[in-house]
C-alpha cells in the first residue's frame, strides 16, 4: 500500500534558543539534502515555539543513512530544542525502530490513502 516509510518528530524550543536551532536545522538541512533516499525533510515551527519535522525515506537504508547522518548534530539539535514526542509513520523492521528506541515512538501502520 504504502512505499516510503518515515517519522514525525515533535519537540519545544527552549526559551531564548531559537537562533540556535535555526542554525543547527539550516546545517542538518543542508546535509539531509545531500541524501538521495530522503526523500521529504520539512520543519514547521509555530510562533511559541513548538517543533515539527516531517522525514520520509525511500527505503530502510536510507533511513539507516539519515539516522546516522543525524547523529552528528543530536546533542546540539536535543539541548537548543528537546524532543517531546516521536511517530512511525509505515512498516519500520525492528532494527529500525529500535535506532529511535529512547524517544519511545508510537507506531502507525499503513491503513488507506495515497501520495501521489
Amino acid at each position: 500500500m504504502f512505499e516510503h516509510l518515515g517519522w514525525i518528530v515533535e519537540a519545544k524550543i527552549k526559551e531564548g534558543r531559537l537562533d540556535d536551532f535555526r542554525n543547527i536545522v539550516d546545517e542538518i538541512v543542508a546535509e539531509t539534502e545531500k541524501e538521495g533516499g530522503t526523500l521529504t525533510y520539512k520543519y514547521f515551527v509555530s510562533d511559541d515555539g513548538d517543533v515539527l519535522v516531517l522525514e520520509q525515506f525511500k527505503d530502510v537504508e536510507s533511513a539507516h543513512i539519515h539516522i546516522t547522518n543525524w547523529d552528528n548534530f543530536a546533542e546540539r539539535w536535543l539541548d537548543a530544542a528537546p524532543g517531546t514526542r516521536m511517530v512511525h509513520l509505515g512498516n519500520l523492521p525492528d532494527e529500525l525502530r529500535e535506532r529511535h528506541a529512547a524517544l519511545s515512538p508510537k507506531l502507525l501502520k499503513p491503513f488507506g490513502g495515497f501520495t501521489r
